[in-house]
């Protein structure tokens, strides 16, 4: 089913099988008292067993492929695990359910913080991830999962990212994420999916929801933004994707997704737009776009069958996206935009009512299109936002770092909220869906 096959799950095979079902009442195996290292005490857990790790530097990579144990740290901020900008993965969950990572820091990595690949149930809680190469912590066709009280910075390209999941059951609250190259990015990733209650700034673009034909499971469809306080998100010295060419220092930025709720959020200084909507003309696509009667099934029950060539242009609609209730101010282009490709504008079924925006792009876009009622103006035309038409190279000059530009990492981040009762708290294994947030109690942040 997959196209793409991490080199990681080729270690895990054996492993996976030789892990034992369950036998005896849940354990707490202590590091390292009782073990010396983490990957020692994971190797010889059962499912429903507490890794216990006492505050320490443990300079190691760790692969856990039993379902059901619990990872945690004693003290959130002391418990460290140190990549040495050597080591590619801090903790990787292969094929495997169930595992949850709390109350812990991890740094220094060349790829991730924390990955999940094809997991059926996880958790992230109260981790801090920060200075990892590429991204601090990666969800990849997972699903049921929570991930609350995280912070995520200093990764060269995403804080957090969540790909190939639909429906994905995922709760994201309470996440912090600075000076990363994107903070949030759902790729292919929605429905029963929420960001909710955290803050995104100073990162190249905040939070990005992006359809491509390079990952299944595309359109990226259903997700809810609400409740969250982002920006600015102004940093130049960061590397961003191709979603760049609508998103690039942009607050909340919609790039060929289609029907999500984003909702009572305050979005403020973005040097580009503070929520935009747009289509994403996709260059060299690997696959064409799916059919509509594809779109609407779950993810996991479609056939996917790979383009036999190249797309030259895909281009992805961003279609019955809602944007309600937010407060966008201080914006450099536009405070809210819908896009468009080829000078097309048009509701293309999303809608705009009750926000707090002063500049909208085109000019009256809460009264061409909102959200519930007939609209009241016509004008598509009168300050249209066009997608730029740009080939790849010219992609790559506008969203590339200059070669004088050194990158800054963020501060050490403070000292973050612990687990409560850590060191005692109940083993919950991360087995079953989170409760979703009730967004109707959001309210807009101060």
């Amino acid at each position: 089913m997959r196209w793409w096959v991490p080199a990681l799950l080729l270690l895990v095979g054996a492993a996976a099988c030789a892990a034992s079902e369950g036998a005896g009442d849940p354990r707490t195996l202590a590091v390292p008292s009782q073990y010396g290292t983490v990957q020692d005490a994971v190797d010889a857990a059962r499912p429903g067993d507490l890794v216990l790790v006492s505050p320490g530097v443990y300079r190691e990579a760790v692969l856990v492929v039993t379902p059901e144990v619990t990872i945690r740290g004693t003290d959130r901020n002391t418990v460290v695990l140190d990549g040495r900008g050597g080591l590619e993965t801090g903790v990787s969950v292969v094929d495997t359910g169930g595992v949850a990572v709390e109350n812990l820091t991890v740094r220094n990595y060349s790829n991730s913080g924390l990955t999940w690949i094809d997991a059926a149930g996880f958790r992230a809680s109260h981790v801090t991830a920060y200075d990892n190469g590429r991204v601090g912590i990666d969800v990849f066709d997972s699903v049921d999962g929570l991930v609350e009280q995280v912070w995520a910075s200093g990764s060269g390209e995403v804080g957090l990212r969540i790909t190939q999941c639909d429906p994905c059951q995922i709760v994201v609250d309470g996440l912090t994420a600075v000076d990363n190259g994107t903070g949030v990015l759902l790729t292919n990733a929605g429905r029963e999916l929420q960001v909710v209650r955290s803050t995104v700034r100073s990162n190249r673009a905040g939070i990005v929801l992006h359809s491509t034909g390079f990952s299944l499971c595309g359109p990226q469809q259903g997700a809810t933004v609400a409740g969250n306080l982002v920006g600015p998100n102004d940093r130049r010295d960061l590397l961003i994707g191709e979603v760049g060419i609508v998103a690039d220092n942009s607050g909340i930025a919609v790039v060929g997704g289609r029907d999500n709720d984003v909702r009572s959020n305050r979005v403020t200084g973005q040097p580009a737009f503070g929520i935009v909507v747009a289509p994403y003309p996709e260059l060299e696509a690997a696959a064409p776009l799916p059919e509509e009667s594809e779109v609407v099934e779950p993810c996991r029950t479609r056939a996917f069958l790979p383009s036999s060539g190249r797309i030259a242009v895909a281009t992805w609609p961003a279609t019955g996206n809602r944007l309600t209730g937010n407060v966008v101010v201080g914006s450099g282009v536009a405070d809210l935009a819908v896009g468009a490709v080829a000078d097309e504008a048009s509701a293309s079924g999303n809608c705009a009512s009750g926000n707090l925006a002063a500049v909208t792009r085109p000019t009256d876009l809460q009264a061409l299109a909102p959200c519930g009622s007939a609209p009241t103006a016509t004008d598509w035309g009168d300050g249209a936002y066009v997608v730029p038409d740009l080939e790849r190279r010219e992609r790559k000059q506008l969203l590339r770092v200059g070669d004088d530009v050194e990158p800054r990492r963020g501060p050490v981040p403070p000292p973050q909220p612990q687990l409560p009762g850590a060191a005692t708290a109940p083993v919950v294994p991360a087995t079953t869906p989170p409760v979703p947030v009730d967004v109707d109690t959001l309210v807009t942040p101060g």
